[in-house]
């Protein structure tokens, strides 16, 4: 054939297979190669520990307690880790999930707090912590619920707040028995975390309905910190009586570290102080401490 009639050929065979091609679809690319699976035992390379051998919990509002976890990678190579933090309930844990960058030899210590809410029957739990194919089990003693001899209707009671300005000043810290301003941001007190924005509130629930005739409040007022400037001015105190919130007291134009409401005594499921405004200005709501009583 000659060359010219040669060239022809080709150039039309090319063209039919470019036309099959785009009839009937390009052909599947040839498989790629399937990444080498990861060793089981490099997933043995993490390692679980803690600080201690078990925890014991007192079933009270902001106790201190828990445990140090170290996650570790005993491994060559850094790598990206998770450990998963089981609590039964009704325990608590700060963190379900650690998820870090864990250098060859590294291991990263977390604090992890372990709370209780104070109808915890007491007894033994276990806390397990997972990371890889790592199994760590850390025994947990939930002690009895103190008794509550004070006269204080929400000591020890489950506490809440509109905020909270973590970590120092959670709802807790308004009922820990705790009525020094000089402790405020170190052990006790709350704070709300929307600065600049009123109203805020505090709540507690009681176990069951109570009778409620009186409530003290302590705001901020130290040498540091006088009440005057920066301690609350305005709030109103509220029962909730057959399930609808009542406001039964109302404070204004305070300069004192300590006011008392006192009011006719109501039965109640839950108490809850609204913060309307601060001698510093529209700035936070600082509770040192919040107690009711029968009268």
């Amino acid at each position: 054939m000659p060359k010219t009639s040669h060239m022809v050929a080709r150039a039309v065979a090319v063209a039919a297979s470019a036309l099959v091609l785009a009839v009937f679809g390009a052909a599947a690319p040839a498989p790629a190669a399937t990444p080498a699976a990861v060793p089981a035992a490099a997933a043995q390379q993490l390692t679980l520990g803690s600080d201690v051998d078990h925890v014991d919990v007192d079933p009270v509002p902001c106790a201190v307690q828990g445990f140090q976890l170290r996650f570790g990678n005993a491994g060559s190579s850094a790598v990206y880790a998770d450990a998963f933090i089981d609590a039964p309930a009704p325990l608590t844990v700060s963190r379900s999930l650690v998820s870090s960058y864990l250098p060859a030899g590294y291991t990263l210590k977390v604090e992890i707090d372990v709370s209780a809410p104070r109808t915890t029957p007491p007894g033994a739990y276990t806390i397990t912590v997972r990371a890889g194919d790592q199994r760590m089990s850390l025994p947990v003693q939930v002690e009895p619920a103190p008794v509550n001899d004070t006269g204080n209707l929400v000591r020890y009671m489950p506490v809440s707040a509109s905020s909270e300005n973590l970590p120092h000043y959670p709802a807790c810290g308004a009922v820990d028995g705790d009525r020094d301003s000089a402790d405020w941001g170190v052990t006790t007190g709350w704070n709300d975390a929307t600065k600049g924005s009123f109203p805020d509130w505090l709540q507690v629930t009681f176990d069951a309905p109570v009778a409620v005739g009186r409530v003290d409040l302590y705001t901020l007022d130290s040498a540091k910190y006088p009440a005057a400037r920066y301690g609350l001015s305005a709030w109103d105190v509220e029962l909730q009586v057959g399930g609808a919130w009542q406001t039964v007291a109302q404070v204004r134009d305070n300069t004192a570290g300590e006011v008392s409401s006192a009011f006719a005594a109501q039965t109640a499921t839950a108490l809850r102080v609204v913060t309307l405004a601060n001698n510093e200005g529209v700035t936070y709501s600082r509770v040192v401490e919040l107690e009711a009583y029968a009268s």
